[in-house]
């Protein structure tokens, strides 16, 4: 079982936790806010008691349920429980691409129906054209095959590596909102959503040219600097003759 933070929506593993006021208090590693989970109170009532009929017996779950103190409201986000259990994946078309009703088309947001705008990336659902965000053909023929094999996840690896190949992480992303959206509880795809994430901010280096110059490409460099530097020479030369011509020509 993993936890999601609700500040930075990232999958918690439960290493780093305390009990606290009857409840379970996980840090995130990654952004450092506590999340509190608090589990139900049993009311209990004395054995005792339970035979006495039925108003000693509410008198005594009234006494008992006002000597357990209740613990302070929590200012922290409730944690979201992620089971690792497998979801199913619906293998139509409309599932697999399409957000569903109450999402930004685009961006995959939630969205209320009087909104005319998403306030996410700021699209106008008038003028969404469903084209301009369409998968190419291999990345949605490679969405479907995933879809049999959910859970593998070297499956998920081979469809990340095929869009940063062609290009379109985002629309790899954008179809794992899709998934989410219709199964906010899988933690498949928020592991994979975190990957594309990771994916995107690689630095690839780039390839430089090696600073090696061939003996062929030096003696060419040199001869055309000596090219150059005898012609600025001789231009050189023939304005100054020139200028003592005029200069001496105007003398009596």
């Amino acid at each position: 079982m993993k936890f999601q933070c609700e500040a930075c929506e990232r999958l918690i593993p439960l290493e780093s936790f305390r009990m606290e006021g009857g409840g379970l208090v996980v840090s995130c590693q990654r952004c450092g806010a506590e999340s509190r989970a608090r589990a139900s109170l049993p009311l209990s009532v004395s054995p005792a008691l339970s035979g006495e009929g039925s108003g000693s017996t509410q008198s005594s779950a009234e006494d008992t349920t006002g000597s357990v103190p209740l613990p302070a409201r929590a200012s922290t986000p409730a944690l979201r429980v992620v089971r690792g259990s497998a979801v199913p994946v619906t293998l139509d078309d409309e599932a697999l691409f399409t957000p569903p009703p109450g999402h930004c088309p685009k961006c995959v947001s939630p969205r209320r129906e009087v909104d005319t705008s998403c306030a996410q990336c700021g699209l106008v659902y008038a003028n969404f054209m469903p084209e301009e965000h369409k998968p190419s053909d291999d990345l949605m023929g490679a969405w479907r095959s995933l879809a049999e094999h959910w859970e593998e996840w070297e499956a998920h690896d081979r469809l990340l590596t095929l869009a940063m190949g062609r290009g379109e992480l985002a629309s790899a992303g954008r179809l794992y909102r899709v998934r989410l959206a219709r199964a906010p509880d899988d933690a498949v795809a928020h592991r994979a959503r975190e990957e594309v994430v990771r994916r995107a901010t690689l630095v690839v280096p780039t390839e430089v040219e090696s600073s090696e110059v061939s003996p062929g490409k030096r003696r060419l460099r040199a001869a055309a600097i000596a090219a150059l530097s005898l012609v600025v020479l001789v231009l050189f030369t023939f304005i100054i003759q020139r200028v003592r011509l005029l200069f001496f020509s105007d003398l009596p």
